[in-house]
């Protein structure tokens, strides 16, 4: 029992890392800038080891139709991936990857050509890389697996515990700020433009939104430690608070078939000539 589950561990990890390593490659390659990937702060993404996992249990060994594979692969990259980051989108209101701008997606969870590449990775996962793992495992002692396993167990323990704790301390700042600027845009209402641009200008000007949020005076060591190690990161919840204290005007949303009271537009030229007095 000790000996199974060590065997699926170790394949997780060695996949967490691979996969880890492949997309920060392709972004470096594709953007020539190293971008953070994956949910923990390590070099690990999960959701590959996770794949890898289920991959060996429910394929490797029971198909052996190329082509079966495939599809098999297709579908479980479809559910994993998917309920992977309904889970995470409501567990911390974030997601770690947005597919919405490609052609076939679903909620921007899943997309047709991501779903395409993970099955052919499949096949090469149980028709190469499974396989070769058999063979590492065959040669390596059993003491030597667990205390390999041990040792990567106590790590990502760790890194699991750090990148919760800090989630947390990001979305505790932010809910912090949406209910300081909900509450001035509620008290705004009964305030003219002019005050209420005296509330926006004393929240910018506060320690809270200049340490969290102006890049000169950003003195938050856990958001820049975040923006450092998840900069493609994105707060759903949150993203429009600063819209919402800037309160920029949205052209395309105003309406254009009637003219604002009060502004000379709303006055037709040939009315104000009427109304013009009459010289004596």
């Amino acid at each position: 029992m000790i000996y199974t589950v060590c065997k699926y561990f170790l394949l997780f990890m060695l996949f967490s890392f691979g996969g880890w390593l492949m997309e920060t490659l392709l972004n470096v390659i594709r953007d020539k800038k190293v971008v953070k990937r994956g949910f923990l702060f390590g070099p690990v993404c999960p959701i590959y080891g996770f794949a890898a996992v289920l991959c060996s249990i429910v394929i490797y060994g029971r198909l052996h139709n190329v082509f079966l594979v495939f599809i098999a692969g297709f579908f479980l990259s479809f559910a994993l991936e998917y309920v992977t980051h309904f889970v995470m989108e409501k567990l911390f209101h974030a997601m770690w990857w947005d597919y919405s701008n490609r052609r076939f997606n679903i909620k921007g969870r899943v997309y047709l050509k991501g779903l395409v590449l993970f099955g052919l990775g499949v096949v090469i996962m149980i028709e190469l890389l499974l396989p070769l793992y058999d063979k590492l495992l065959a040669v390596l002692p059993d003491k030597a697996l667990y205390i390999i396993c041990f040792i990567l167990y106590s790590l990502i323990i760790v890194d699991l515990a750090t990148t919760i704790v800090d989630l947390k301390g990001i979305i505790n700042i932010l809910k912090t700020l949406q209910a300081n600027a909900i509450g001035a845009t509620q008290k705004g209402v009964d305030l003219t433009g002019e005050q209420m641009e005296k509330v926006i200008a004393s929240i910018k000007k506060s320690d809270f939104y200049l340490k969290t949020f102006d890049d000169e005076h950003n003195q938050n060591a856990l958001l820049a430690r975040f923006k450092k190690r998840y900069p493609n990161f994105t707060l759903k919840n949150y993203k429009y608070i600063l819209d919402l204290i800037n309160d920029p005007p949205m052209e395309d949303k105003g309406r254009h078939d009637i003219k604002l009271y009060g502004t000379a537009d709303s006055i037709p030229e040939a009315e104000t000539a009427e109304k013009e007095p009459k010289g004596l």
